[in-house]
């Protein structure tokens, strides 16, 4: 079934392969998905804001949470929350009665990593204050995002994670690994110049090279166990896989799952079986952390 999805995305125009294109599409970006009816159905729902900055909080109904899952979507820092991402939340929080939480976090080129940090830290800091493990996740620069949150706990002695799970995740935002004009002809989904002018956009004055753009670049010392799911179809692998092969060296616990026909962000498709082996494990991880 991947193969043929594969097959499938081939027969559009590659998003972000260049440039030109990612500018376009930003151009023509629609606002962000609204909440599914398989998860009103099972959630309630809490819209409120964090200095300007839109989230959204999902509570189990009828049942008291167990934990705290915190998303921060994917979409190379310019595109919104689409349907994918919440087939991803719903197989994460439904299984363990988890409170969920959204950010809709301003994008760039309007906006820069630094006017959304700060949001994002203290959204962060009030979840931790309930006193329930808190799990960071996220999938491409979404996982970025809950790295750089992860590292920012770390180095200010706020409480960690308890786990932090990565989907497809960028690891370097410079994207000068070699191994990536080897992988980009099989990529059918990122393009190296495209998802650089993202990047560039989205660091503004920040060196691409800072820990919370590139978390490769880290100690990644004295981490919670972090857990990394990709498609080996995706430019953003061979990073990812440099990032967890240096955060073992340094002592976290820290795991990659790899896909050989995957692609981008896979998980968002849950009927792929590749789908539901990545997510089962997810909520495995979440079910030992959360376990009283």
């Amino acid at each position: 079934m991947m193969k043929v999805v594969v097959q499938a995305l081939r027969l559009r125009p590659k998003p972000l392969a260049s440039a030109g294109e990612i500018a376009a599409e930003v151009d023509r970006d629609r606002p962000n998905a609204e909440v599914p009816r398989t998860l009103l159905r099972a959630y309630d729902i809490c819209r409120s804001s964090v200095e300007g900055m839109p989230v959204i909080t999902l509570t189990p109904k009828g049942v008291p949470p167990v934990g705290e899952l915190l998303y921060t979507h994917g979409g190379a820092y310019v595109h919104p929350l689409v349907t994918p991402h919440w087939h991803i939340i719903g197989r994460l929080g439904l299984a363990t009665p988890l409170r969920v939480t959204v950010p809709l976090y301003a994008l760039a080129p309007e906006h820069t990593g630094d006017d959304t940090y700060p949001k994002l830290h203290r959204l962060y800091d009030s979840l931790t204050e309930s006193g329930l493990p808190v799990i960071a996740a996220g999938d491409s620069a979404g996982g970025s995002l809950a790295m750089a949150l992860t590292l920012r706990a770390r180095d200010e002695h706020r409480p960690l994670p308890a786990a932090v799970l990565l989907f497809s995740p960028c690891a370097d935002a410079t994207l000068a690994n070699p191994d990536i004009p080897v992988i980009e002809p099989r990529d059918p989904m990122v393009g190296r110049d495209g998802a650089l002018w993202a990047m560039r956009r989205w660091a503004g004055d920040r060196p691409l090279q800072h820990p919370w753009l590139s978390p490769v670049n880290d100690s990644l010392q004295a981490l919670p166990r972090i857990c990394v799911f990709h498609g080996e179809r995706d430019i953003l692998c061979p990073d990812a896989k440099k990032m967890v092969a240096k955060a073992k060296a340094a002592g976290t616990d820290a795991e990659i799952h790899l896909y050989p026909d995957a692609f981008h962000v896979f998980v968002g498709l849950p009927q792929l079986p590749e789908s539901r082996a990545a997510l089962a494990h997810a909520r495995g991880i979440i079910e030992t952390v959360t376990a009283i």
